[in-house]
Order: C-alpha cells, then sequence, then structure tokens
C-alpha cells in the first residue's frame, strides 16, 4: 500500500493578522473608557450626596417640629430648654445617618398674639405660656459631603437649619365650665372676670377671680377675645380695652381663656359701650382642609381650618377643638401643628368651633 501524500494548508485557512487600523481603534476606546469613568463615578457619588443632604434636611425640619410641639404642650412649656434640646435629638437620633453632625437647639422664642417678642424664660412676668401665644425652635446641624472638593469648597462649614412654631398649651382642651384637660397633682382652673364700665368706649376688665391664682398650680396665661376680631395676650391683673380704635359703640361678648399645666376653661360676658344696639349672631360653619406629604404612603398630614361666620367682625369664632381620634389627643390651635399616624388607613378627624351663637362641628375621614 502505497504512503498517503500529506495535505497542504489552503492559503484561505491560514490565520490572517488583525490589521493595525483595528488595534489602535481598540486601545483608543479602552483610553476614553478609563477617561469616562471616574467621570460617572463622581456624577454618581454627587448623586449619592444630594440624597443625603435632601434627607437630613427633613431630619432637621422634623427635629424642629417635635421640638416646638414639645415646648407647646410640656409640663413646663418652653421654659423646659433641656428638654426641648433632648426631643430634638431623639428626633434625629431615630433617623440618624453618616455625615449628619450634632443638632444644635436653639433657645425658643416667644411671640405674643401680636407678634411682640417675649422671653419664655420669663414666663411669670411676661406671661409666655400664655394661651394664643407661640413659640419658636430653631434646629440646626452641620453636615458633610461624601464627595471630594466639595467640602473644601464649601469651607467645611454648611449647615441646615430648620424653623417652626407652635401655640402654646395648643393641645388643652377647653371647657365651658370648671375646665377640662390636664393630669397630675394639679386641678384644671376656673375663669372668673369683672367688667366695668364708664360710659365711654374703653371698658376695664379684672380676672382675680379667677383661680388658682397662687402656687404650683397658678394660672399660667390668660388670653382676652373682645368680640371685636381683636385679642390680647394679658396677665393676672386688670385690662383695658378702647372699642374706639376697633368698631367703636356696639354690644361685645368678651371672652377670658385661662390656662394652667392642668387644663384649660373660659368665661364670657356680654358689654354693652354707648350708642350700640343688641347684635344678633348665628352660629359658625364649621369646615376644615387637609394634605400630607408626597406619595400615598406619607404618615404626616397637615390641618388647615376653613371655618366661616357670617358676621366675622361681632361675631367671630372664638375658639377651635381639634379631636385627632386615632391619636387620641386633641388641639385648640386654630391651624394646629402637622400629626403624625402610624398607618395608611383613613383617620377621622373633627373640628368643633364655637363663637357667641354657638357651636358647630364637622368630621372628616381624612
Amino acid at each position: 500500500m502505497l504512503p498517503t501524500r500529506p495535505t497542504l494548508a489552503s492559503p484561505a485557512t491560514k490565520r490572517r493578522p488583525v490589521p493595525r487600523r483595528t488595534r489602535s481603534l481598540r486601545g483608543q476606546s479602552l483610553v476614553e473608557l478609563a477617561l469616562v469613568l471616574p467621570l460617572f463615578a463622581l456624577l454618581l457619588l454627587m448623586a449619592i450626596d444630594f440624597g443625603r443632604a435632601y434627607f437630613t434636611y427633613i431630619q432637621v425640619n422634623n427635629a424642629a417640629r417635635e421640638a416646638a410641639h414639645f415646648a407647646a404642650t410640656g409640663p413646663n412649656g418652653p421654659t423646659d430648654t433641656a428638654g426641648i434640646t433632648t426631643v430634638a435629638l431623639q428626633e434625629m437620633d431615630a433617623q440618624s445617618q453618616s455625615g449628619a453632625g450634632t443638632i444644635t437647639v436653639a433657645d425658643a422664642v416667644c411671640n405674643d398674639s401680636s407678634g411682640t417678642v417675649m422671653d419664655c424664660a420669663d414666663a411669670a412676668t411676661v406671661n409666655a405660656t400664655g394661651q394664643g401665644n407661640t413659640v419658636t425652635v430653631t434646629v440646626t446641624e452641620p453636615f458633610s459631603f461624601l464627595t471630594p472638593f466639595v467640602n473644601n469648597f464649601l469651607g467645611g462649614s454648611f449647615h441646615m437649619s430648620a424653623r417652626a412654631t407652635a401655640t402654646v398649651f395648643g393641645f388643652v382642651a377647653l371647657g365651658s365650665s370648671g375646665g377640662s384637660g390636664g393630669s397630675g397633682s394639679c386641678s384644671a382652673p376656673m375663669a372668673v372676670f369683672s367688667v366695668v364700665t364708664d360710659g365711654t368706649l374703653t371698658v376695664t376688665v379684672d380676672p382675680t377671680g379667677s383661680s388658682p391664682n397662687s402656687g404650683e398650680c397658678q394660672i399660667s396665661g390668660y388670653n382676652w377675645s373682645w368680640g371685636d376680631g381683636t385679642s390680647t395676650p394679658g396677665t393676672y391683673k386688670g385690662y383695658s380695652h378702647d372699642y374706639n380704635t376697633t368698631n367703636g359703640a356696639g354690644t361685645y361678648i368678651i371672652r377670658l381663656d385661662v390656662t394652667n399645666q392642668a387644663g384649660g376653661d373660659f368665661a364670657t360676658q356680654t358689654v354693652t359701650v354707648p350708642g350700640g344696639g343688641a347684635v344678633s349672631c348665628t352660629k359658625p360653619h364649621a369646615e376644615f382642609t387637609w394634605s400630607h406629604g408626597s406619595g400615598k404612603t406619607s404618615k404626616v398630614y397637615t390641618y388647615v381650618d376653613a371655618s366661616t361666620v357670617d358676621d366675622p367682625t361681632n361675631c367671630p369664632i372664638t375658639s377651635w377643638l381639634w379631636t385627632f381620634t386615632d391619636l387620641a389627643a386633641q388641639s385648640n390651635a386654630q391651624n394646629p401643628t402637622p400629626q403624625t399616624y402610624k398607618d395608611n388607613s383613613t383617620h377621622p378627624v373633627t373640628l368643633q368651633v364655637t363663637n357667641a351663637a354657638g357651636t358647630s362641628s364637622i368630621t372628616h375621614g381624612t
């Protein structure tokens, strides 16, 4: 048998060398990728930083709101600087994250119903804890960025700040007589006052009959509503009001609200100043609106009074009572602080409004 002759490979099956141009394009792609990747990484880090900053901003706002609520409703009111700071810190700790520094809580600032700034720490003298007054708490927190060069650009001193305001004793449920609300060893106060007229448009009121007016449980807040659309924080001393600066002669219903750490009470009297005729009032029409944060799962609801009255000048709404059934809480503020719920179901809320003619209420499933 003849030996087999080896078969030579066809020229077409030989491996061709990679063209020089193809090798050049591959190298160029690698260089471009090496240049672009750091830029993408930087943009991703910046996006993360902005998300962290926004979350911290929400934290600071929540801390300010919680601290203001405590300042308005706590047992020592806006004078409890240590308690206000503790509440703010607890709120921040519950949502802590990397990059957020230690918060600073500024001393609470109190304002009366006319906007006059008062010293919260001197509540007994200036009536800072009186119903109808407000307390404002400011919370500040330093923030550090992860993105290189941003902290240096900002000088390493980027701070976020939020301010929240709440009505002092806004949670107290006021009663028509004998007071209500509160707890502890103190009893709710009793509102009593007298009115003196002298034939002019000026009346003088005297709340010294209210009690208790001394001791640990003494009344800490006096607030006068004059029936002409104005109100004035007062003290345990008498007070004069001139109707000539508002509506002039007429018949008005004066209301005194008193509060202490155990609750509140109010009393009313009708007074006629020269030349006035009887005023016929009708009950107000209770209504309110509500909203919540973005997204269907937001748990923080904001409620705004939308009640109306036929004669707001002579028969204004003199009190508001919100009842948040799910939270077992109440508020006497016209527009209460935002309420936080624990689930996503419907939350019934009732608003009751009162004027000289009576009371009306409405309930919505918010």
